[in-house]
């Protein structure tokens, strides 16, 4: 055995073709740039300090802009009418009482003492008296349908409301015939009244409907009768009935407590 049989065989073609080139030793620079990209981002996640300090302004800002919103449209006018609507009727008790007193020499220098349909020729006493009574009733109305929404139970807020609603607006309409001269001093006292009546019926049923759901007191309820009574004696007693009507819707001047 020779030497030339014991030696390997040589690759015949060239060595170059049959190497792999080497890998790169340096990263290419456009992965450079993308890594460096990804390690500057800040993680902003849910759980994030940052994202948290970010949000919580925006958030607050949010929270309070809604709660602001809701206490405006939620706003309970019930405590100021209840104190209101029968200091308006008590003043226009008293305007009236001295409107009546044309009997007396010293007062007829006031003018309009012969009732609200003499105010176009005699003055301005008259007007100032249905313009009290008509925003009492005015007033009255407002409170009945405050207190009909405070209703849990029985279903009487809308129709109360309609009814306060035209009784004000009979009055306002009939003082206003009164002022013009467009109704004539005959007018029926069931036409000259009727509206404050309808009203006083509907604030008179929203009053027992509370009574009956424990949202007033039993006592306050007889008050309110009481001042209804008084009211329909024939002696000009207006003033003493809106304050005992006052006294009567008392708790309703205290802020309804969120059910």
């Amino acid at each position: 055995m020779t030497t030339s049989t014991l030696s390997p065989a040589r690759p015949t073609g060239p060595s170059s073709a049959h190497t792999t080139p080497p890998a790169y030793a340096v990263t290419p620079p456009r992965a450079q740039a993308s890594r460096s990209a990804s390690a500057a981002t800040i993680d902003l996640g849910a759980d994030s300090p940052l994202a948290t300090s970010a949000t919580a302004p925006a958030t607050a800002w949010v929270s309070t802009h809604t709660a602001s919103t809701g206490t405006r449209t939620t706003t309970d006018r019930t405590p100021l009418l209840a104190l209101l609507a029968p200091l308006l009727l008590f003043t226009y008790g008293i305007v009236d009482w001295v409107d009546g007193l044309d009997t007396l020499d010293g007062l007829q220098g006031l003018g309009g003492l012969g009732g609200v349909a003499a105010a176009r020729d005699q003055g301005a006493l008259s007007v100032a008296a249905g313009v009290l009574l008509v925003l009492s009733v005015v007033g009255f109305a407002w409170l009945t349908t405050s207190l009909g929404a405070r209703l849990r139970h029985l279903p009487l807020a809308v129709p109360t409301s309609l009814l306060a609603a035209f009784g004000a607006g009979a009055t306002g309409a009939v003082w206003l015939g009164h002022v013009t001269g467009l109704l004539g001093d005959a007018v029926p006292s069931a036409l000259s009244s009727g509206g404050a009546v309808l009203t006083a019926v509907a604030l008179a049923v929203v009053l027992v409907a509370l009574a009956v759901e424990g949202l007033l007191p039993v006592g306050s309820l007889a008050l309110a009768s009481l001042a209804a009574a008084i009211m329909l004696l024939p002696w000009s007693l207006s003033p003493l009935a809106s304050l005992v009507l006052l006294i009567a819707l008392a708790p309703l001047t205290h802020p309804a407590e969120p059910s």
